[in-house]
């Protein structure tokens, strides 16, 4: 019975146990997806190979903290495997002509695109600053003097609820 329970929440919504979606993005489906993207790094192949929608996958990793850490594993182990496959054909001095595979490996890729794709994965993330002028701070006297301004309204407001009562 637990089984066929999921929990759900968040953004301020009451906890509920509700039944969970038949066909859902079950263990099943995300090892199928997990498999693909260690095999591709293509979250895209990945999730259609699973027979979900990226916006799923991406949920479900935002929502399940091991999820994300098998993702990042999985996207790792392509990137390991993307990264032999690239040294064999530079050992080799020739290009792959893909075949019909049933999981699509990193060998499908193109060898530049597979080479920015590396670059890519192991320079630090950029963070999400937009750029522009550094965000003003306010000096801690004035934060300090508008707190007690908002306390001094709200303690007026008390005094004049405990009048009517």
């Amino acid at each position: 019975m637990a089984g066929d329970l999921s929990v759900t929440g968040g953004n301020r919504r009451r906890v509920q146990a509700r039944k969970r979606v038949e066909g859902g993005f079950g263990e099943a489906k995300r090892r199928i997806f997990l498999d693909h993207l260690a095999a591709c790094c293509n979250v895209t192949a990945a999730a259609a190979a699973a027979g979900v929608g990226v916006s799923t996958v991406y949920d479900a990793r935002r929502r399940d903290p091991e999820f994300a850490r098998q993702w990042g594993e999985a996207i790792e182990a392509g990137y390991a495997t993307l990264e032999a496959l690239l040294i064999e054909r530079a050992a080799k001095g020739g290009g792959y002509v893909p075949g019909e595979t049933k999981v699509p490996g990193p060998e499908t890729i193109d060898t530049w695109l597979a080479l920015d794709l590396l670059r890519l994965g192991r320079t630090p993330a950029r963070s999400r600053d937009p750029g522009g002028a550094p965000p003003r701070r306010a000096p801690e006297k004035a934060l300090a003097e508008a707190i007690l301004a908002k306390l001094d309204v709200l303690e007026r407001r008390r005094g004049r609820g405990a009048k009517q009562a």
